[in-house]
């Protein structure tokens, strides 16, 4: 309950920064309104659209405690995760995985992390257990959220076995995949039905550079001081100290087996985020894995000290790019600091979930600005929104009262030749013309007179 109260005033400006948070509401309006699925985006995410469906028409707070709930129920199987494994501090466990900022955000947007998370968290808790179907079912409905679910089978599969025999671990084995895998097609007979088997895809973004990436693994996922509280957790286990001198939190019986398993998952999610580096909710399945070990292998008083810096992180210290024109930038309280060529804004008073917070509340208000210059164009007009597509389709029933505009996400040249041929002024929101030219090797304003709409 207090994690879940930590979430509700979170709950109240939009779906989320994502696009694609927009997307899933879109296309659960959809549903909603027709009963015809569609993906948000592939390889589609069919649980957690049919489930924002139920509460669409009730709008965005509604969508967000989804998630929120769902976040909630899996810090709780975390909880009863750590009381079966006998761990001393289980609910300071719980609420350090809770604070962890990249949880904490997602958590509170209507997006499909914190719901896949949930499930995984639960089939591991009924893993524990020696429950190998429920563990199944659990996790086919986490890949029914998201595929890459699915990649928690062989870590689950380590940690179901016993030492009963190698027939009783194969039948374990066999039950917690045959679950898993029949949930899991069952969920996904929606986007089969729709799209045949051509959803297995995804859409392919420019590789970032490396200082990107390893802001995304680390401070954006972890937030300043929780990349501290991970090097003071490494400082601790590499000083030299006496096993008998200190209390540890979990006892013998949590044995090279989990730890094994805890480090594959961490491993294979790390791999997953490497393939494709887009976001930082990629990692957020191996977050806990993470604590994990640190609970296993940090003493008693450094694990409070670690816990501590945690659960402070989302609301001290933050790092945020500025100067990118598709993210909405609030009025900077700190320094300006310099990380890959990218410009960051230190801020100490507020914590990545506050300038999450702010950036979002900031969003909403410059999409109302942008909805009042569209009003007042005149004529045909082709405007390319790029991220902003989802939002803008959601709610241009609402604010948009001139209907001579036409939005496209991005577009190529051959299609856009014929919107100029035919009488349309060209407009792109700010960023998009760069973002176009990724996608379409061509350049809007030196082959068209295109002109920039800002949310000034």
């Amino acid at each position: 309950m207090l994690v879940l109260c930590s979430r509700l005033p979170f709950l109240f400006y939009g779906f989320g920064l994502d696009p694609n948070s927009w997307g899933v509401a879109l296309v659960a309006r959809h549903f909603h309104d027709t009963g015809v699925y569609e993906a948000s985006r592939f390889p589609g995410f069919p649980i957690h659209e049919m489930l924002s469906s139920l509460v669409i028409a009730q709008g965005y707070f509604l969508t967000n405690l989804l998630v929120a709930l769902a976040g909630s129920l899996g810090v709780l199987y975390f909880v009863f995760t750590l009381k079966a494994l006998r761990f001393r501090y289980p609910l300071l466990g719980g609420a350090t995985l809770a604070a962890v900022p990249i949880f904490y955000v997602s958590s509170v947007i209507t997006y499909d992390y914190s719901l896949a998370l949930a499930f995984i968290l639960a089939a591991l808790y009924y893993t524990v257990k020696g429950r190998p179907v429920t563990a199944g079912i659990l996790l086919g409905l986490a890949v029914g959220c998201r595929m890459t679910s699915g990649a928690m089978l062989l870590p689950l599969a380590i940690m179901i076995t016993q030492n009963d025999g190698m027939k009783a671990n194969y039948g374990r084995i066999l039950k917690l995949t045959l679950a898993t895998v029949v949930i899991g097609v069952f969920s996904y007979l929606p986007v089969i039905s729709e799209y045949g088997f051509s959803f297995f895809t995804y859409e392919k973004v420019p590789y970032p550079a490396i200082g990107t990436i390893l802001f995304k693994m680390f401070i954006e996922s972890w937030g300043i001081l929780g990349v501290l509280a991970l090097c003071f957790g490494l400082v601790v286990l590499l000083l030299p100290v006496r096993p008998q001198a200190k209390k540890y939190l979990f006892p013998r019986s949590v044995n090279e087996k989990y730890v094994v398993a805890w480090l594959i998952a961490i491993d294979l999610y790390i791999i997953a985020f490497l393939k494709l580096p887009a976001e930082a909710g990629y990692l957020l399945p191996a977050v806990p894995f993470v604590l994990l070990l640190f609970c296993k292998y940090l003493h008693a008083e450094a694990f409070v000290v670690f816990a501590i810096l945690i659960l402070t992180s989302p609301f001290l210290v933050s790092l945020t790019q500025v100067g990118d024109p598709e993210t909405p930038e609030t009025p900077l309280a700190g320094n300006v600091v310099e990380i890959s060529d990218r410009f960051y804004s230190l801020d100490l008073a507020m914590g990545p979930i506050l300038e999450y917070e702010s950036m979002r509340r900031l969003s909403m208000a410059q999409m109302d600005t942008l909805f009042r210059k569209l009003n007042d164009l005149d004529g045909l007009s082709l405007v390319i929104a790029g991220q902003w597509y989802y939002q803008i389709q959601f709610t241009k029933d609402r604010d948009l009262q001139n209907q001579e505009i036409i939005f496209v996400d991005y577009i190529n040249e051959q299609s856009l030749d014929r919107y100029f041929e035919n009488g349309y002024d060209l407009y792109y929101l700010p960023g998009q013309d760069r973002k176009n030219h990724q996608k379409y090797n061509f350049e809007l304003r030196d082959n068209f007179d295109a002109a920039e709409l800002d949310f000034e």
